[in-house]
């Protein structure tokens, strides 16, 4: 589906308006889905900007977890009526909010955690564990001290910002990479007599 909304253009996207609207039904009902950025570019579902399926996509991609309770609060029926489950999404933006937050911090508090995505003192750990399963953080969990340790996350959207830290890291390592070579040759011409 995606390679086809991928193939319409500006000019004739209004003709694929059905086939986006489903993609990005797909995308939100599927359990393992959870970046979605790459939907907002396709120009099909460019095309829907200012329906409730966009600003809903746009929830799943930019909100967190009270972004998305705002939305339900003021489109149940329709949540419904395009045959989404509203307590799978909960879970859904429970994780995108989890790794929203572990982009913005490290080290969070089960107390913090519990606040941001509303859950209830017993189901934190449990909460903590589904998240490392979908593979999109990586984070040590201390239990005795009640607090995460991100190690690494998954960006929820990769864009400009994204882009330019990773051109950051990518200069570091050549100018280290640089500095050990120059290293080399030092340590290798002072070995030769």
């Amino acid at each position: 589906m995606l390679e086809l909304l991928g193939t319409y253009t500006s000019e004739n996207a209004s003709q694929a308006r059905e086939d986006a609207h489903r993609c990005i039904i797909a995308s939100l009902a599927d359990p393992n889905t959870y970046i979605m950025d790459h939907l907002l570019v396709l120009k099909p579902v460019s095309f829907l900007e200012g329906e409730r399926i966009h600003d809903l996509l746009d929830v799943f991609v930019r909100e967190k977890l009270v972004g998305y309770l705002e939305f339900y609060s003021k489109s149940k029926e329709y949540i419904s009526s395009i045959g989404l489950d509203h307590e799978a999404n909960v879970r859904k933006m429970r994780v995108l909010t989890f790794l929203q937050l572990a982009e913005e911090t490290q080290e969070m508090s089960f107390s913090y955690l519990q606040s941001q995505l509303q859950l209830k003192p017993e189901q934190v750990e449990p909460f903590i564990i589904e998240a490392l399963k979908t593979k999109l953080v990586y984070a040590r969990m201390d239990q005795s001290q009640k607090k995460v340790t991100v190690t690494n996350v998954a960006h929820r959207t990769f864009g400009r910002t994204q882009w330019e830290a990773l051109r950051d890291t990518i200069l570091t390592w050549k100018n280290n990479l640089a500095v050990v070579k120059e290293s080399m040759k030092t340590i290798m011409n002072a070995q030769i007599p």
